[in-house]
């Protein structure tokens, strides 16, 4: 991956930005929006050790076993949704989970899935950079961080759509410098 200042020497980022169409979303639109939830072994699992508990309970009141059953099954559902991190461009801003950078100071990111998806969240780990990364999803996203002052090197994101989130993060950074301009 080439550094901050490699990147401004890249001929791609140097070229003029391309034009916003006229129907592009307006201020406050979110271009992008997903809800990285888990997939169906989670939530049965959640509903089974919540009717666990509840079982358990089973010899000393048949009431209380059904009460803590219901509300140890909808807590734990709750709990998974909780887990979900929210993965979202809108007004100028990349919001991963409860972080959040402009997107003026990102690079050029880039869509992974299968094997190279693995190998960033594995062997090619960047301790320095920002990953919000969930097992349950074969594929992510990577953008580097541009912003000398930030510590983290790139920001590295699981989510379901890679492709739409690249075309987001693109289309917000031209609407920026269109606005700077």
């Amino acid at each position: 991956m080439p550094a901050a200042s490699e990147h401004a020497l890249d001929p791609a980022s140097s070229a003029a930005p391309l034009p916003v169409p006229a129907d592009a979303p307006g201020e406050g639109a979110a271009l992008f929006h997903e809800r990285v939830l888990a997939g169906p072994g989670f939530w049965i699992a959640a509903v089974g050790v919540g009717a666990a508990l509840g079982l358990i309970l089973i010899p000393l009141h048949l009431t209380v076993a059904i009460v803590v059953g219901v509300v140890s099954i909808l807590a734990l559902l709750v709990l998974v949704v909780m887990y979900s991190p929210v993965v979202e461009v809108a007004d100028g801003w990349f919001r991963l989970g409860r972080a959040r950078i402009e997107v003026q100071h990102l690079g050029e990111p880039t869509a992974l899935s299968g094997e190279v998806w693995a190998r960033t969240i594995g062997q090619d780990f960047e301790p320095l950079a920002h990953h919000c990364v969930r097992g349950w999803t074969t594929t992510g996203m990577r953008v580097e961080v541009l912003d000398d002052d930030d510590p983290a090197t790139a920001w590295v994101a699981s989510t379901r759509r890679p492709d739409d989130l690249v075309l987001a993060l693109r289309t917000a950074q031209r609407l920026q410098a269109r606005s700077q301009d």
